[in-house]
């Protein structure tokens, strides 16, 4: 079960519910040696994680380990409380260049070691395979997915392959779209990272999270340096995985969030986590081999669970796309991804992102002028109003001088916008954010406008309230007479329930298994809320109205005002 809370781009705070354990996402979900633990997973908890992952296959392949592992089961035997996902050993088929395992096998070991989240061995598909292999492929893990959906209770994953073939991928999500899993992990993309083909990367992902369900996680499987979390946040990855942080450590590296550094080459710690806090350099480099890959591997988690708590603060202050900016910096490839993808699929982005943020957009580099905010403004403000230019914007009606993103942002060459009537700035207003003719109702109107700021603050019709200016966005939130006037413009969700209706009507907010929303519904949008056609509610939608379809938890609008 997953429950959206908050959101920026794609990436979103979400509730992941796995039996009795919740797991806030963006999470990633640390990799556990069953044969060696340089970190025991007791101290992982007091760290901060929430998640780990273990191998299935690792365990079953060693007689001692299977006999302990079967008898006491992955929790006691690895001393946590928390959920526990097992991998099946497609990977160590890529890897190791292990011939293929048996499906049922692996699976029916997963559940007798109690496994929380159960993997099939789905195909590793090469980037290098050919459309008939990836399709063979693709054929033989949907059949293995069908398999493990019957000899489990719904804790199953749903692996995504398809190889380099969109195409193939988008097939994959229809498919298994409706079989309901609990995750879907998007497989054979470790070849693209290790390649530093993160256009590529992006792309697959990108062609799965807008084709699959957004009520259910998505994982991006093998995803682990911490340079790469806050793009693929954005591009709707709700989990991490690998043990990154480990085999850095084995090889003598130390991370970052700009890259990864050769130990030997430190000469002081550019990181004050706890474990380089407590140690120097100096006394680094005199430690035994054992002593130094531990302190790598405490070094390396910590960094890689601070940047996962980065992406989620930066998805509640809506800063995200500005994060992932400043993480491409990182490494050519992954900058050129991040501005590839902007300028081909930002328009794609603007159904699931928020009309107006909590934040004012930050200008970081030429990917900013291809931010589905940025694109959004400037298509919806193109049609109205008179217009100056503006070094950054463009062509921008004169009404908008208040209003976000264009008065909410810092931008280069940024001006202050030129003077306008507040009766024409209303009605820009009004055009921009319910659509062109919006305003035409608004006659004869009485403006409350502020002095000290020349900002727009109440509006009325012969003494009736129509709605107010919101003072952080410069947006109209209408009232009901207001909404009246709106007719056809301001969208609606019916509620079809009597009794849901009547906790409405108290003020409760109105959730998404009981939503029925009109098309293209924006998060952060004003809608109405009617039962049996008549007016009900005004608030402002939390989810789009695709999401609200699909979710059977969380939040659809928080109700302002009740009739």
């Amino acid at each position: 079960m997953f429950e959206l809370i908050d959101r920026d781009g794609l990436g979103r705070i979400g509730k992941f519910t796995v039996g009795n354990h919740k797991v806030t996402t963006p999470t990633i979900a640390i990799v556990v040696n069953p044969n060696r633990q340089v970190v025991p997973p007791e101290l992982m908890k007091k760290m901060g994680v929430e998640l780990i992952i273990t191998n299935s296959y690792i365990i079953h392949k060693n007689q001692d380990t299977r006999k302990i592992y079967s008898k006491d089961g992955l929790h006691k035997t690895l001393k946590w409380d928390g959920p526990i996902y097992t991998d099946s050993g497609t990977f160590q088929m890529y890897s190791r260049q292990i011939k293929d395992l048996p499906n049922k096998k692996i699976i029916q070991f997963q559940k007798k070691i109690k496994s929380d989240i159960i993997t099939p061995v789905d195909v590793f598909t090469l980037p290098q395979d050919d459309k008939p292999v990836a399709r063979k492929k693709l054929n033989e893990t949907i059949k293995r997915i069908k398999e493990v959906s019957q000899l489990t209770k719904g804790n199953f994953t749903a692996p995504i392959q398809g190889g380099r073939h969109l195409d193939l991928r988008k097939l994959a999500c229809k498919k298994l779209s409706k079989i309901n899993p609990l995750v879907f992990p998007i497989g054979g993309i470790v070849p693209y990272m290790e390649q530093y083909r993160y256009s590529k990367l992006a792309e697959i992902i990108l062609t799965c999270k807008l084709n699959l369900p957004f009520s259910t996680p998505i994982h991006a499987f093998g995803a682990g340096h911490p340079m790469v979390f806050a793009f693929l946040a954005y591009l709707g990855c709700d989990i991490f995985d690998s043990a990154m942080y480990s085999l850095a450590a084995q090889r003598g590296a130390y991370l970052t969030v700009n890259g990864t550094i050769d130990s030997s080459k430190l000469v002081e710690f550019p990181c004050t986590c706890p474990a380089c806090s407590c140690s120097t350099v100096k006394e680094f480099k005199s430690s035994s081999m054992f002593q130094k890959e531990k302190f790598l591997t405490l070094h390396n988690l910590y960094v890689t669970i601070a940047e996962i708590k980065t992406v989620r603060q930066a998805i509640r202050l809506n800063r995200l796309g500005e994060l992932v900016q400043i993480r491409a910096r990182a490494h050519p490839k992954l900058g050129e991804a991040v501005l590839n993808i902007l300028k081909k699929h930002g328009a794609d982005i603007i159904p699931f992102e928020k009309m107006s943020k909590s934040s004012a957009l930050f200008y970081s580099g030429a990917e900013t002028s291809y931010r589905p905010e940025v694109i959004d403004a400037k298509i919806r403000s193109k049609l109205i109003g008179k217009k100056f230019e503006h070094p950054f914007w463009g062509k921008v009606p004169l009404g908008l001088r208040s209003s976000y993103p264009f008065s909410q942002s810092v931008t280069p060459g940024g001006t202050k916008f030129p003077f306008c009537k507040p009766t024409i700035q209303l009605k820009t207003i009004l055009d921009y954010q319910f659509g062109k003719g919006a305003s035409k109702n608004f006659k004869n109107l009485q403006l409350e406008v502020s002095k000290k700021t020349g900002r727009i603050r109440r509006v009325r019709q012969c003494g009736t309230l129509l709605g107010t200016v919101r003072p952080s966005d410069g947006l109209f939130i209408p009232s009901f007479a207001g909404a009246k006037l709106l007719g056809k413009y301001i969208k609606t969700i019916k509620v079809k329930d009597k009794e849901v209706a009547g906790f409405i009507r108290i003020g409760k907010s109105l959730f998404a298994r009981f939503a029925f929303p009109s098309k293209n519904i924006r998060p952060n949008e004003e809608v109405l809320i009617t039962f049996k056609n008549k007016p009900l509610a005004l608030g402002t939608a939390c989810l789009s109205s695709h999401e609200m379809i699909q979710f059977k938890r969380g939040m659809a609008v928080k109700v302002r005002r009740r009739s």
